[in-house]
């Protein structure tokens, strides 16, 4: 499959959200989150409720100073109103920033609560999890995702608010001036809603995949300036460009469906408010002139200033359903995440308990992934306390599944493992994995400095006891000989040691922990001959009395083990000590002879003489 296929199908499966009754169960579910904060929701709600009685006055005082003052003659007045607009105006704009401000105090509080459970859900997640979701999905979730509800709940309560109040306090004022004038503003006002209505909720969903496509377009990009070596080895580029121009046409196909809506809603609510305000004209002006009616032209220009600024209301309401669309396709995936069940957790019965001795015993194990095909098929055997174990086999025979089932990374399907004869389910997994150390083959090294990530696992471990790790795991010297020594800020991924030092940093964050179960996935990987010899030697002392599991592909780290279990197609084929296997003739000798005999410094003849 091409490297830009799953780019294309992502982007051509983004489908707007459309779902009513589940759009109303996650607007509940998002409304518990508000309940921490009902002092500042009552308060932005009062602050609203005075904000829309003071955008109601200007006009109301302009029409008064056009009537009193203009015609009536009344300029001792003039002052008195400019002072209530100047007052009220700025009356107006204080209430409006501490509204905006408590709206973005509720948003910060409640996507802080929303992005700290679902940070917390993934830190809860089991290993199945994440081998079937990708993390840049993850990580896209917790910001693009969130985004889109940040920017509703900066917005939803005081629009919602100051609709309410706007259209019972405008068309309270002006049914008290004219009930017939009132009711010709009113009938334009649900066209109003209805169009621009329509240009957000057509046009968010866009929007939202436009925004969709760009992020997967930057990781796209990304990937393949990294890979740019890889690209051009294997001569691709005129491919990943085909895959980008594909991509991109789809952005620009969407946004040129987002304009053609935007250019036929979006005039239609000023061109019907405009004819609104001239059919008011035109009736004002017939009732007076035929019918005497007695209508000032303040009121008439009072009912015109109120029809503009009601449809304020209107527009921000239609917005605001826009924009919910895309909080809940956000809220929708991030809801997803949260409510993913974990399939390895503590059971009811739980304890802490205590690893004293260290024997590990697999009764009947069988394990499969979701793919439903046995990656263990009935495994028994049992390793005695301060054993070491090599595991050799061939990739996919199952030996990493085999050591992630010790520290319950995943569950056996079928059958039990016991350590010190009890239930590795009948401990508490913090408890658990605390007395398990585990050098894994994929080194990982957090941003900060050495000393933080060879005491990742053990936080409160003093100075001493860290620099005795990194003694055990022969990284000392190299890291005393830095300026700044176990201060030194290793980068992100340790990017700034080399492969064979981040081995050894983790070798010395496993040891720190002190286990008495460890469990070594072919961690010796990056590491020269020599280094290897020095580690091996180093450690010795350090695994006396502990339990030992090695996933080695080296003869001499299979050669130091006590005995080596050879698995096949997820069974063990063989299991003994070196020179048993070897007297055998079975699958190990053969192993021996076509892979590490060349390398080894050891002929076959004293091998089988030993």
């Amino acid at each position: 499959m091409s490297v830009e296929k799953p780019l294309l199908e992502y982007i051509y499966s983004l489908k707007p959200k459309k779902s009513f009754s589940e759009s109303v169960i996650a607007f509940k579910r998002l409304i518990k989150y508000h309940k921490r904060y009902i002092p500042i929701i009552i308060l932005t709600i009062t602050l609203s409720l005075v904000r829309t009685y003071l955008f109601v006055l200007e006009p109301l005082y302009t029409s008064q100073i056009i009537d009193e003052v203009l015609i009536g003659g009344k300029q001792d007045r003039l002052l008195e109103y400019l002072m209530l607009i100047l007052l009220t105006g700025a009356g107006f704009a204080a209430v409006n920033f501490f509204v905006n401000y408590l709206n973005g105090l509720l948003a910060l509080f409640i996507i802080r609560d929303i992005r700290s459970d679902y940070y917390a859900s993934l830190q809860s997640k089991s290993f199945s999890f994440y081998d079937s979701m990708p993390v840049g999905d993850l990580v896209s979730r917790a910001t693009t995702d969130l985004q889109a509800v940040d920017a509703f709940l900066r917005t939803w309560i005081s629009i919602l608010c100051n609709a309410v109040f706007s259209v019972i306090v405008f068309f309270s004022i002006m049914y008290s001036v004219s009930p017939s004038m009132t009711l010709i503003s009113i009938l334009p006002m649900p066209l109003i809603f209805y169009f621009t209505t329509r240009l957000w909720v057509d046009t968010m969903p866009l929007f939202r995949i436009m925004q969709l496509i760009l992020g997967r377009l930057s990781s796209y990009i990304q990937q393949n300036i990294v890979g740019m070596k890889t690209v051009r080895i294997f001569r691709r580029e005129k491919d990943m460009v085909e895959g980008f121009k594909k991509a991109e046409q789809k952005f620009v196909e969407t946004a040129i469906m987002a304009g053609r809506i935007q250019s036929i809603y979006m005039p239609l609510p000023t061109a019907i408010l405009t004819l609104s305000i001239a059919m008011v004209y035109v009736y004002a002006t017939v009732s007076i002139f035929n019918f005497g009616a007695a209508i000032t032209v303040g009121s008439i220009i009072l009912f015109a200033r109120y029809m503009m600024r009601l449809s304020f209301p209107l527009r921000d309401l239609s917005m605001l359903l826009g924009n919910w669309i895309n909080a809940y396709a956000g809220l929708e995936r991030i809801f997803e995440v949260i409510d993913t069940p974990v399939s390895v957790e503590d059971a009811p019965d739980a304890e802490e308990i205590i690893i004293r001795e260290g024997s590990v015993e697999f009764q009947n194990v069988t394990f499969q992934y979701a793919n439903g095909r046995p990656v263990l098929k009935n495994l028994s055997f049992k390793v005695n306390p301060g054993e070491k174990i090599a595991i050799l086999g061939a990739t996919g025979s199952g030996k990493s599944t085999l050591i992630n089932l010790i520290p319950r990374f995943y569950d056996a399907t079928s059958g039990r493992i016991l350590i010190d004869g009890i239930d590795i389910r009948k401990f508490k997994l913090s408890c658990l994995r605390r007395q398990i150390g585990i050098v894994p083959q994929d080194v990982f090294l957090f941003s900060g400095t050495i000393r933080d990530n060879i005491a990742f696992g053990k936080p409160d471990a003093s100075m001493e006891e860290v620099v005795k790790a990194a003694e055990l795991a022969k990284i000392r010297d190299f890291i005393e000989s830095l300026p700044d020594g176990y201060d030194t800020f290793v980068g992100e991924r340790g990017v700034t040691l080399s492969g064979g030092q981040r081995q050894r940093i983790t070798i010395a964050r496993a040891i720190l922990t002190d286990p008495k179960i460890l469990i070594m996935d072919d961690s010796l990987s990056f590491v020269d001959a020599k280094t290897e010899h020095e580690i091996q030697t180093a450690i010795e002392e350090a695994m006396r009395g502990r339990t030992t599991f090695i996933i080695a592909q080296r003869l001499s780290t299979i050669r130091n083990a006590d005995r080596i279990m050879v698995l096949e197609d997820g069974e063990i084929v063989e299991f003994g000590t070196h020179e048993e296997l070897m007297a055998r003739s079975g699958i190990y000798r053969k192993i021996y002879e076509t892979q590490f005999l060349s390398k080894s410094e050891t002929p076959l003849a004293e091998v089988d003489s030993e």
